[in-house]
């Protein structure tokens, strides 16, 4: 009796531990999301809202677009990826991309010091003599391979290039550099100058010299045909991703019109989406 009152003892607990560990709910990762510098304040306020929302947490690691894109292929981890163009082209080119969403849009402006001390109307003043411009370097930067096309069309390259005094890895370097008066004027997109305009104020860029959607395109070995007059921001998941479904709801929400309004208070322009 008493072997018998052991074994049914021992099974009783198995059974108590086994129910147990299934009311214990899985612990998941939070999901990893790559985030381009340009993007992040923006996505602070997404993740905070839908960590809120939905209870999952959400990590980032932010660098520069193509840095990130290194860093997935060495590591194979992660869940999402954000950018503005060409670096989504470049994610899927790899095969680390499983499906993507635009969320806005960004378009350059030319930003001066607060006051616009030099009094600069537009891209052809750029050219002036004595003025002091920095530009992003084209091997790191989209607007490092616009700003010569806007300029021929002013048919101001030239002038502006004479004019060059430095060229940044990146639009925020070179928005700093004109808020501490290193240069008189830099371009760099709209949501990028909206986040320094307590230091600076911003010049449009004619109509006339803007890229055009579907007309002003280029073609690179690495990113494929770029549509230059619609720079988008998109959100990726990854092919890596361990929790997919998660990344895909979070993914959704970035690009929601929920979302929206948080691009817009960022100063990003409105989601352009591809052509047909």
């Amino acid at each position: 009796m008493k072997r018998i009152g052991a074994i049914v003892f021992t099974a009783a607990a198995v059974v108590l531990l086994l129910l147990n560990c299934a009311k214990k709910p899985k612990v998941q990762e939070p999901l990893l999301c790559y985030v381009g510098g340009t993007m992040r304040p923006a996505m602070e306020e997404l993740k905070k809202t839908y960590e809120a929302k939905s209870g999952k947490k959400i990590e980032f690691n932010q660098g520069e677009s193509g840095t990130l894109i290194a860093q997935i292929g060495e590591t194979h981890k992660g869940d999402l990826y954000v950018c503005h163009d060409p670096f989504q082209a470049g994610l899927k080119n790899k095969g680390f991309e499983a499906a993507s969403w635009v969320m806005a849009s960004v378009r350059p402006v030319i930003v001066v010091p607060k006051g616009n001390p030099k009094k600069i109307a537009g891209l052809k003043d750029l050219g002036q003599k004595g003025m002091r411009v920095i530009l992003t370097h084209p091997e790191y930067s989209t607007l490092g391979h616009m700003v010569p096309l806007m300029a021929k069309k002013a048919d101001a390259w030239d002038a502006i290039k004479a004019n060059v005094v430095s060229e940044t890895r990146s639009g925020g370097e070179a928005a700093n550099a004109v808020a501490l008066g290193t240069a008189d004027a830099s371009l760099v997109w709209n949501a990028v100058a909206f986040l320094r305009m307590d230091k600076l104020d911003t010049v449009s860029i004619s109509p006339d010299f803007q890229l055009q959607r579907g007309v002003d395109a280029v073609t690179t070995a690495t990113f494929g045909a770029l549509d230059m007059g619609n720079i988008r921001v998109s959100i990726s998941t990854l092919s890596c991703s361990k929790q997919p479904e998660d990344a895909k709801a979070f993914a959704e929400f970035a690009a929601s019109a929920e979302a929206q309004p948080v691009w817009e208070k960022y100063g990003f322009s409105p989601a352009q989406q591809p052509d047909k």
